[in-house]
C-alpha cells in the first residue's frame, strides 16, 4: 500500500511554544495511518529520535562490515548475483549475435 502523501506534500517546518520556536519536522511516515510524524526532527537530520535521528551508524570496521553483510532487504539482490550479472549480459549479447547471423 503506497502513501498518498508525496515528499513535497510533507510539512518541513513546525512551530512550537505558541509560534516562538520554529524547527524542522520529522519526515517519517506512519505505516498504519500513512500520516507524517508529528515530532520535531533532530538538529541536522531529517527524522526524529524515534525514527533513527540519534543513530550514528557503525563506528568500527567490524561493525561496518557486519552492517554491509546484513543489509539485504529482500534477499533477491546479493553481492554474488550483482557480480555475476556482467558475465551473463556478455553471454546474452554473444547469443544474440549468433541468432542474428543464423
Amino acid at each position: 500500500m503506497k502513501s498518498n502523501q508525496s515528499p513535497s506534500d510533507r510539512e518541513t517546518f513546525m512551530t512550537l511554544a505558541s509560534g516562538r520556536i520554529r524547527c524542522s519536522r520529522c519526515q517519517a511516515l506512519s505505516k498504519r495511518t500513512k500520516r507524517q510524524c508529528g515530532a520535531p526532527s533532530v538538529r541536522g537530520k531529517r527524522v526524529c529520535r524515534f525514527h533513527g535521528g540519534k543513530s550514528t551508524g557503525p563506528k568500527t570496521k567490524e561493525g561496518r562490515k557486519r552492517c554491509g553483510i546484513a543489509k539485504t532487504v529482500h534477499g533477491g539482490e546479493t553481492r554474488a548475483i550483482r557480480a555475476a550479472r556482467p558475465a551473463k549480459m556478455a553471454e546474452l549479447k554473444t547469443l544474440e549475435k549468433i541468432i542474428e547471423k543464423w
